[in-house]
């Protein structure tokens, strides 16, 4: 099995996440487009999480935001988790989310939370799969939209 890594998401690394965003039309939907990309970076700077390129051997395969402490239940949050479409369905996303989760546990977290719009079943599917469990449903005001919060013990 290759080792799979991760580092810090750089701007050379934008071209393949633009990839990734394209072939995405659900997380376009939700979150943005390719061409946004920059912006929507920036947006999330101030909550000092950690964007990141995750790669299987020297292959590029995936990208991540988390959190260690997010401002609203200052607990560590997966933001965001999106495996390149040559790279899908082969347990990548349920393996970067493992090491996520023993990287907190090291860190001496015990749970982290995860979110996503109701409306995106597969996405809700996939989190129950990784283990994450449902705890409830909130809605954000500005939008309307209604999204379930999910939670993994790190046990």
């Amino acid at each position: 099995m290759k080792e799979l890594s991760s580092g810090t998401l750089e701007k050379e690394d934008y071209f393949f996440l633009k990839e990734i965003i394209a072939a995405s039309p659900e997380w376009q939907n939700e979150e943005c487009h390719a061409e946004e990309l920059d912006s929507y970076l920036n947006a999330y700077k101030m909550y000092n999480g950690e964007w990141k390129i995750w790669k299987l051997g020297e292959v590029q395969v995936g990208v991540t935001y988390s959190l260690e402490w997010s401002p609203t239940n200052e607990k560590p949050w997966i933001g965001t988790i999106l495996i390149h479409q040559a790279s899908r369905s082969q347990g990548l996303g349920r393996r970067i989310l493992a090491e996520i989760g023993l990287e907190l546990k090291q860190k001496g977290q015990k749970v982290v939370f995860a979110a996503c719009p109701i409306k995106q079943d597969s996405w809700l599917q996939f989190l129950g799969k990784c283990g994450f469990e449902q705890f409830k449903v909130e809605k954000d005001e500005s939008t309307s939209k209604e999204y379930m919060i999910t939670l993994k013990p790190l046990s």
